[in-house]
């Protein structure tokens, strides 16, 4: 029997994390007992447990209140909040079939805890410190490592050419001179405001001008502020601010202060293969071939980041990075095929996911276009003008790679195409009846960002929906009525993991519940983040979303989505397509507990929606 218990302990996460020896002598402590369909192990509200539990085999509901919270499998453990806290059971345990289960007495499960640091995170850490610290157990193996380096060092951890600072009334001959003593392209410039001269400055605003460089300054020259960022930074995300602002090269500094620079051939020194690489190649595409040859590159880079573990939520800024950049030189290929420049200033703007940037394996077009239309009358007609534009540019996006949106949500269809002062009025539209077609389209628009052209177009589009949805919390609740939708029924969190069970949806069970109340409240909240993170950190700091909720949510997002993508990856490499589905049994135990932990979090997160917003609504 010991050895049928010491085996059974390897075998299950965290028991298998323990020393030998402690597995040796817990075996001796493990008391067996059994249970019969339907028999009632303890009952909440009873005197605090003695015993931690593992399921041995069969299996146990646990119900609170009268409602089913989740159903145990072997290898699973219960009981342990009462034997943490002292207090008595917060719900009632039952077999649900013929159960043998393995008792821990209390000192010695409290013993493991104390002693052994993994054992105790898996029992006393919050979900959102569980979630973190084993989202990246979740991945793929796809060998190499090469990426998992280079994406995973840290700015300090890189030769960071040491930069001297000059006083902003030095001339430039004098930082020319010291540039080439030291070798080096660039100088800090200090005074009321921090900036940067580099060699490129000289030759443009200076030696080009036919200017004299003893007497020019270097204030005269300089570009403020300068962009940097800590020497604790992720090279990854030096990279993708890089690609975002498209500069050559980033300030480094260390508490506050600035130290050094890192350039774009030291990059491309340490690895030729590098986000800044196929930024270059999309800025030289001179046709559509060009640019579906970079496209085709991402799925192997998404599967090839995500095995290596690189985090979802960073795959999905590189990845938006990269698209934003190949759509911006679409519209120069567009503009060149139709042979006249734009009359009037417009925004090509990204909705859903990539608008969200949240971006990973390839997905339709979700875009809009918005054009000035309260200029003086002009010669040329503006709506013929863009209507021209947008056919040709959707064709190209089809070109590269981007499939067109089963929906319609693209700038070729006039629905999404519009002057500034008619999408006023299209919104205003929207904003007077909270139907379902409504609140469903706005849900659409609300991730919009620009991706090419006027940002302050854009900007005062936003400005706009945060006025006229000011007060308007019937029409928020009608959003946040579409987060709780789909709710799944009680009891749903376990059952989806016993056997005869089809898969599970996790975009409609999971992700959609998140990403649409988190965006609902974004409008209550005025927020203008469109990542589904960063909106949840700005409605925590506005108080609309409780702290201990919020860092719960965070994370079960990224987990869902870590999930979403493992799964379509490994469809992929069968010759399947792609979806949203997960099937529980191909789960590990640990990917499954997580799972469930996930999904309750999303059901808190519903239920604070219909306490606070929703309950009042016809449903």
């Amino acid at each position: 029997m010991i050895h049928d218990v010491d085996r059974f302990l390897r075998e299950h996460y965290p028991f298998s994390q323990l020393p030998d020896t402690a597995l040796g002598a817990l075996s001796f402590h493990i008391i067996v007992r059994y249970h019969p369909k339907g028999e009632i192990i303890f009952e909440e509200g009873s005197k605090p447990l003695e015993y931690l539990y593992l399921v041995r085999k069969g299996s146990v509901v646990l119900e609170a209140g009268g409602r089913e919270v989740d159903i145990l499998y072997e290898g699973d453990t219960f009981g342990y909040p009462s034997l943490l806290s002292g207090e008595p059971p917060t719900a009632t345990a039952k077999a649900l079939q013929d159960t043998i289960l393995f008792l821990i007495p209390k000192a010695i499960f409290l013993r493991l805890v104390e002693k052994y640091e993994e054992f105790e995170f898996f029992f006393t850490k919050s979900l959102a410190q569980k979630l973190s610290a084993t989202v990246n157990l979740v991945k793929t193996s796809r060998g190499g490592g090469s990426l998992e380096r280079f994406l995973t060092l840290r700015l300090k951890d890189l030769k960071i050419t040491p930069t001297p600072t000059l006083r902003g009334e030095s001339s430039v001959l004098e930082a020319s001179r010291l540039m080439k003593e030291r070798n080096i392209s660039c100088v800090f410039v200090d005074g009321e405001e921090k900036g940067i001269v580099t060699e490129r400055d000289i030759i443009k605003r200076v030696v080009a001008e036919g200017r004299d460089p003893k007497r020019v300054k270097l204030r005269e020259i300089m570009s403020s502020p300068v962009v940097h960022m800590d020497e604790e930074s992720f090279l990854f995300e030096a990279l993708v601010e890089m690609a975002r602002r498209n500069i050559r090269r980033i300030g480094v500094s260390r508490g506050g202060e600035l130290i050094g620079t890192l350039e774009d051939k030291d990059i491309i020194a340490l690895e030729s293969k590098n986000l800044l690489v196929l930024v270059k190649e999309i800025e030289k595409a001179e046709d559509v071939e060009d640019l579906r040859y970079v496209y085709s590159l991402l799925d192997d880079m998404v599967v090839d980041l995500f095995g290596e573990g690189l985090k979802v939520d960073y795959i999905s800024r590189l990845i938006s990075e990269i698209n934003d950049k190949i759509m911006a030189r679409a519209v120069f290929l567009t503009i060149r095929d139709i042979q006249m420049e734009p009359p009037v200033p417009f925004s090509v703007m990204v909705l859903g996911s990539e608008g969200r940037r949240e971006q990973t394996l390839k997905t339709d077009q979700d875009n809009a276009l918005i054009y000035e239309d309260t200029y003086p009358t002009l010669e040329i007609d503006i709506d013929a003008y863009f209507e021209k534009f947008s056919k040709r540019y959707a064709e190209i996006l089809i070109a590269v790679g981007f499939p067109p949106c089963p929906g319609g949500v693209m700038v070729s269809n006039p629905e999404w195409r519009m002057g500034v002062s008619v999408w006023k009025k299209r919104l205003g539209e929207w904003f007077s009846k909270p139907e379902p077609e409504n609140t469903l389209r706005l849900g659409i628009f609300f991730d919009f960002r620009n991706v090419f052209g006027s940002s302050e177009l854009v900007e005062d589009l936003r400005d706009f929906v945060f006025s006229s949805l000011e007060g308007n919390d019937l029409f928020v609740a009608y959003m946040l009525l579409d987060a709780v939708r789909f709710k799944p029924p009680t009891g749903f969190f376990s059952r989806i993991f016993m056997k005869d069970r089809e898969g599970l949806d996790v975009k409609k069970s999971g992700i959609f519940p998140i990403m649409q109340g988190v965006r609902a409240l974004s409008l209550k909240g005025k927020i203008r983040e469109t990542s589904t993170a960063g909106r949840i950190d700005r409605l925590t700091e506005k108080g609309l979303l409780p702290k201990d909720l919020s860092a719960d949510l965070k994370e079960a997002y990224s987990y869902l989505q870590t999930l979403r993508l493992k799964t379509q990856i490994e469809k992929i490499r069968e010759g399947k397509e792609p979806d949203n589905g997960i099937d529980p049994k191909k789960l590990s135990k640990l990917e499954r507990d997580l799972l469930k932990d996930s999904l309750r979090i999303v059901e808190e997160f519903q239920d604070f929606i219909e306490r606070r917003y929703t309950s009042v609504l016809p449903r």
